[in-house]
């Protein structure tokens, strides 16, 4: 009998081992949190705008890169940050925010809530551009409705060039599902297509053409990023971090 049960609880022993994988690396506090503190005197947006899995010998180190918007005097300045390691549950939160705000304060208000550059405070605000008609075609209709207005960025505003270079529309039925997603507490990723590709974040067409480098990555490295639906050898979370909670950044758009 035990000649039988010895190879059998080896057995299930290996199965339990090879279902697991390597615990991941912490941090104390987030680098995002970091970054909240050393802009605290000014409005700023933290734009998620890169991440990989790295795997060390013992350990997976989950990495986030940052672009941090910043207004100085009338101009918009944008400051690429290093990588940075990551707590897997915060990197797991934001996998599908890449290109979006994951922090951003305006107006004296943090919101921890993603969303797509510019809709919490440059968006709808008047001081930055206004609401045009989109002008009719062939293939479509009621293109005056207020709901299919285009913003237009005033070629005086500081955010004019994020828009040349990003050379995406933003529709007013657009920015209203936003607003919507917003005061619930929501992300607002944009209309989901039959292909399962979204308007903003990772999901994204424009994120995949954008990035390409990051989704080669991604795919050379999948059983790396199957790690984050899989459960590691031991629990090591010892930040808690309020991503799921929000602060208001602004009432423009009306």
């Amino acid at each position: 009998m035990k000649n039988i049960l010895y190879p059998l609880v080896a057995s299930l022993l290996l199965i339990g081992c090879s279902s697991s994988v390597k615990p991941p690396k912490t941090v104390s506090v987030e680098p995002t949190e970091e970054l909240v503190k050393e802009y605290r005197n000014q409005d700023f947006s933290i734009v998620l705008d890169d991440m990989k899995i790295e795997e060390e010998t013992n350990l997976m180190d989950y990495q986030h890169k940052y672009k941090v918007l910043t207004m100085v005097g009338d101009s918009l300045h944008a400051k690429k940050m290093p990588w940075k390691t990551v707590n897997k549950k915060y990197f797991k939160e934001h996998e599908n925010d890449l290109g979006m705000e994951v922090i951003s304060k305006h107006n004296g208000k943090i919101s921890r809530v993603a969303q797509p550059v510019g809709f919490g405070w440059a968006i709808g605000n008047e001081k930055h551009g206004e609401w045009e008609p989109v002008k009719k075609d062939s293939t479509s209709s009621n293109n005056n409705h207020a709901s299919n207005r285009r913003w237009r960025t005033h070629s005086t505003s500081p955010f004019l060039w994020y828009w040349l270079l990003s050379r995406r529309s933003t529709y007013r039925n657009d920015y209203n599902g936003y607003q919507r997603n917003y005061n619930s507490g929501k992300s607002y990723y944009g209309n989901n297509t039959s292909g399962g590709s979204y308007t903003y974040g990772t999901r994204s067409n424009y994120e995949k053409t954008k990035r390409s480098s990051f989704f080669s990555r991604k795919t050379q490295n999948a059983s790396r990023w199957n790690s984050l639906t899989n459960k590691s050898s031991r629990s090591s979370s010892r930040y808690s971090n309020g991503s799921s909670t929000r602060s208001r950044s602004g009432g423009y758009g009306k």
